[in-house]
């Protein structure tokens, strides 16, 4: 990583994609005068604007969401720096930009509180639309959401044709079907000529939305590869990995990233969350162990719990005598910091912690949250943990008992380094980079040729 935190190839990227791609807005002396072009490109540059758009589209969860937005964050100008699109004005209503409007990304995704916070927070302009899941648990939901996902498909035709992406990235989720469908029909009929559709699949076995949207797609990106095992991906997949946002990975000390997080700078330190969320299971867990478990005296727990359970575990932890040991918090704004002050995670194993986790290099204990669709959070697990990666704890078998032996056993510093070498090779530092120079192509009409 370059000490700015952006991957050093994705800078060297941008200075290629500049020399060939001359973005809108921007006088091609002054492009010159800000990035050197490489030898012989000068001749590539000329007075015509080139629009480049991204459409991303997706959400729902943080493993649907949080690889878009790392992607997303790559595309948009860093520091001032040329990049594939330009920061855009957020717009003041759910209205998609008008074509005259500068080069920039859009975000279409499902109404939400958590979606629609992270967007907002990051400056990403966005439409949220009425979609739902594309599978009921009764007839009166199926037929209820088919009517939904049929409005808001309709929605979504006239945001696509007005913003005329030159790619439209979907990372599944119901919430991507509208944009994508509508996508599709309007290339099939002409009206988005050059648009390329790609999706990024960030779980092991791909979700149903990717399963039904594959036909539509040029590529099929992903992290692990048993997804591209899938008859629905074949030749489309591309192995890339899953975008993790670069400033997770700290050039804090862990004892510096423990102070930044009130906590003793020496120790074995356990990070237990559970998503945005949190986990009632591993709360529990977590609160029984320390409560009536004596635990070795070098240990440290730092517990997001997430603000639902908060509440009752303050109030749980005001009988028990103070322990400085045990810190509990409803949240992290900065996840990077407990990420580096930790030695051991337990944690659900959704498609983003994954990838977040194999990026820091951070050892984990994974408890599948089992009732997610497709049960893919055991499948996530189990790929990790048939590469020696990391343990793995069913759900109903998490007990306080059962966490403190686990927790015991897993302790050993050669264990530990074991899992951290396993984990370090099932991350892919390069994958901001890799999506960015093939969304390039996009301009040369090269995506979705042989990568």
């Amino acid at each position: 990583m370059a000490r700015d935190r952006r991957p050093s190839s994705l800078h060297q990227l941008r200075r290629y994609v500049a020399c060939h791609h001359v973005v809108r807005g921007w006088h091609s002396g002054e492009h010159l005068a800000r990035t050197p072009p490489a030898r012989g490109c000068a001749r590539h540059l000329t007075q015509e604007s080139i629009v480049m758009r991204v459409l991303f589209t997706g959400g729902g969860t943080g493993g649907h969401l949080y690889p878009t937005l790392s992607l997303a964050r790559a595309l948009l100008r860093a520091d001032g720096e040329a990049g594939l699109c330009t920061a855009p004005r957020a717009p003041d209503d759910v209205q998609a930009p008008s074509s005259d409007a500068p080069d920039e990304v859009l975000f279409i995704g499902a109404r939400g509180k958590v979606d629609q916070k992270l967007l907002e927070r990051d400056g990403i302009p966005h439409v949220t639309l009425g979609s739902s899941p594309l599978r009921g648990s009764s007839v009166v939901e199926t037929v209820g959401g088919l009517s939904r996902n049929a409005v808001a498909t309709a929605q979504a035709m006239r945001i696509v044709s007005r913003f005329r992406p030159d790619v439209v990235v979907a990372s599944g989720g119901y919430a991507s079907a509208p944009a994508v469908i509508a996508s599709a029909w309007l290339r099939a009929a002409g009206l988005l000529r050059n648009t390329k559709i790609v999706l990024l699949e960030p779980n092991v076995i791909p979700g149903h939305a990717n399963r039904r949207l594959a036909r539509f797609a040029d590529e099929v990106w992903g992290g692990y590869d048993n997804t591209g095992t899938s008859h629905h991906f074949r030749e489309k997949f591309r192995l890339i990995g899953i975008p993790v946002r670069p400033e997770l990975v700290t050039p804090l000390s862990q004892a510096d990233a423990r102070r930044s997080l009130g906590l003793q700078p020496d120790g074995f330190l356990v990070l237990v969350f559970g998503g945005s969320q949190g986990a009632r299971t591993l709360n529990v867990a977590t609160s029984g162990m320390v409560a009536h478990r004596r635990l070795p005296a070098h240990w440290q727990i730092l517990h997001i719990s997430g603000e639902r359970d908060f509440e009752w575990m303050t109030a749980e932890r005001r009988a028990e005598p103070n322990d400085n040991r045990y810190s509990l918090l409803p949240y992290v704004d900065d996840m990077a910091l407990a990420y580096r002050a930790a030695d051991l995670a337990v944690c659900r194993s959704g498609a983003s912690t994954l990838a977040e986790l194999a990026a820091v290099g951070l050892p984990a204990i994974f408890v599948p949250y089992p009732h997610a669709a497709d049960n893919h959070q055991r499948a996530n697990a189990d790929h990790f943990v048939d590469h020696g990666a990391a343990l793995i704890m069913q759900d109903e078998l998490l007990t306080s008992d059962s966490l403190y032996w686990m927790l015991m056993d897993t302790a050993e510093t050669s264990k530990l380094q074991g899992l951290q070498t396993a984990l370090r090779k099932l991350s892919h530092p390069q994958a901001l980079a890799v999506m960015v120079e093939r969304i390039a192509r996009a301009k040369v009409g090269s995506l979705g040729s042989a990568a």
